[in-house]
């Protein structure tokens, strides 16, 4: 053969060896980014509704969720003006100048469990602020509620109603309203609930006065058990934190503003003793656990152990020592 018809041959070889590889890295790639782009829509979703934030354990579950990755919309009785609305504000201000700026987002949202109108108003509001490609949310976790501690013969029965009806009637409302959200992915309506079986969520520390408190918990309990019935057909589970050994005040309590710097328009400052962070650790568990139970126990059940250390991850002073005179009566 002649060299120059070697050398034409050479060349078409060449080309032809190009252009297969060139089809098999385009082929390789594409199969990559399907294999990618099918893993991202397997992915749970990372969106979470913290029914009240007006708490200090709300609000807490608010700014760690947040740190971890989510979107969390934070249900509050006045978005805007109030002191959790402030708290959140100054809390994401300074965790955006910070050496570990915070790797997810948090959405303040009007939301009040006693009232349908504001519960209305909320569903659409979440709807808006959702993707297009986004067909729901991840999880419902519902820290509304109140606990008024009185003598049956001399508390006022107004109290009783109040805890019935942001307790009891709080817990259907928020799963009406919300399940919508959770069907398309499958989500986890999250409650706090009493001891195990429905017991009193104080049962370990003396019940004085918290009659009908411990009576409204049971009840939750029960209603969580039928919407668990009642939801499982659809995907959606419904998980009980088991808040056994916590005071029924601690529940409910307001998160506490620290002194403000002297500078102006420096953030609040804030504390939020409530959860430990194994009892966070829990309730990222709770959330992401690919098949949940239907219980998870916030404390530990060791019976030499009466009290955990609380530090949160909100604490950016020492918190301010409670008066003598502080008031037992919490309601969100």
């Amino acid at each position: 053969m002649e060299p120059m018809t070697m050398l034409v041959l050479a060349f078409q070889l060449l080309a032809l060896f190009s252009i297969a590889g060139a089809l098999l890295i385009y082929l390789i790639c594409k199969v990559r980014e399907d294999s990618a782009s099918a893993s991202a829509d397997s992915q749970p979703s990372r969106v979470v509704l913290v029914t009240s934030a007006d708490t200090a354990l709300g609000l807490q579950l608010c700014t760690h969720l947040a740190n971890k990755g989510c979107r969390v919309f934070a249900g509050m009785k006045e978005a805007h003006d109030s002191l959790p609305a402030k708290l959140l504000c100054g809390w994401m201000k300074i965790r955006e100048y910070s050496e570990e700026p915070i790797a997810g987002t948090i959405i303040p949202m009007r939301l009040d469990v006693t009232r349908e109108d504001v519960l209305r108003e909320a569903t659409v509001s979440m709807g808006a602020h959702l993707n297009a490609d986004e067909r729901g949310i991840a999880a419902v976790i519902n820290t509304s509620g109140s606990v008024f501690r009185g003598k049956v013969e001399s508390q006022d029965v107004q109290q009783w109603e109040h805890m019935l009806k942001t307790n009891i009637l709080g817990t259907l409302r928020v799963a009406k309203a919300f399940v919508g959200f959770l069907r398309p992915t499958r989500g986890r309506l999250l409650y706090l609930g009493g001891g195990g079986g429905g017991g009193s969520v104080a049962s370990r520390t003396g019940g004085d006065g918290l009659v009908a408190f411990n009576a409204s918990r049971v009840a939750v309990d029960k209603c969580a058990e039928e919407l668990r019935k009642e939801l499982q057909p659809y995907g959606v589970s419904v998980v009980a934190l088991d808040t056994c050994g916590m005071t029924a005040e601690s529940l409910y309590k307001a998160p506490v503003a620290q002194t403000m710097s002297a500078t102006a328009g420096a953030p609040t400052q804030y504390t939020a003793d409530v959860l430990s962070p194994s009892a966070l650790q829990v309730i990222e568990r709770a959330l992401w656990d690919f098949a949940p139970q239907q219980r998870y126990p916030l404390l530990s059940h060791n019976k030499y152990q009466f009290t955990l250390p609380c530090r949160s991850s909100l604490r950016l002073q020492r918190p301010v020592a409670p008066s003598a005179g502080e008031s037992a009566t919490q309601s969100v």
